[in-house]
């Protein structure tokens, strides 16, 4: 082959390239344009507060879970404020960036914060069970298990300060309402049960859905 033949599909190629790669970034703009105008839209129909951004978990009145000490150049997207039923709901984006060294990557995940109404709930976190988690208890990281939901207890890691109270909370119904409608991360701190999946974000048509299993659990857990 010719080399100024080369030259040419090798330049041809690389504006190809460079052509894709900005439709991709303009097709996920466009639809991370969409996605917030829907949960606006979601905001204003629930009777919520909506804010574009908020400057750290302190402003908005939240304690600092495990999730909020990840990465860097932290950020809250997408806020919405407000109550159902009585009680304190926030919604909102966290979002974080990964470095590497070589590389970065930003982290976003929708979080759902509901407030316990005052419940003396202990603190504890719920997430699912990796192979890393079972070589950790393998080493004395800790895992509250149950010999009578050995289903839950060989899928998803609970853990916390004060076992016995934990232990005394978790029976049938609040395993049950956790399998069946979060199966997700759970954090429980300072009078808020924070819900979310690590790395995924929302669609405005998924709140209610979630908002309504974050009750369902809170709602055993409180015994309300």
């Amino acid at each position: 082959m010719p080399q100024n033949l080369i030259i040419v599909l090798v330049a041809v190629g690389g504006v190809v390239l460079v052509s894709l790669i900005v439709a991709g970034i303009r097709s996920t703009i466009k639809q991370q344009r969409l996605r917030r105008e829907a949960i606006k839209a979601f905001a204003e129909k629930s009777g919520f507060s909506y804010a574009e951004k908020a400057g750290s978990h302190e402003e908005l009145g939240l304690s600092k879970i495990g999730l909020f000490n990840i990465g860097g150049a932290r950020g809250f997207q997408g806020v919405m404020r407000g109550e159902i039923e009585g009680s304190a709901v926030q919604v909102f984006d966290y979002e974080y960036v990964i470095s590497t060294g070589k590389s970065t990557a930003r982290i976003s995940q929708t979080v759902v914060a509901v407030s316990t109404g005052g419940a003396a709930l202990p603190h504890f976190t719920l997430t699912r069970e990796h192979f890393f988690h079972k070589i950790g208890q393998a080493l004395g990281y800790q895992d509250i298990d149950f010999d009578r939901f050995p289903e839950f207890s060989k899928n998803y890691l609970l853990r916390g300060a004060d076992e016995d109270a934990i232990r005394a909370l978790f029976g049938s119904r609040v395993i049950d309402a956790y399998m069946n409608g979060l199966a997700c991360n759970v954090e429980v701190l300072d009078g808020w049960l924070f819900v979310f999946k690590s790395g995924k974000q929302l669609k405005a048509e998924d709140l209610q859905p979630r908002l309504e299993a974050a009750f369902a659990f809170l709602f055993e857990l409180t015994g309300a």
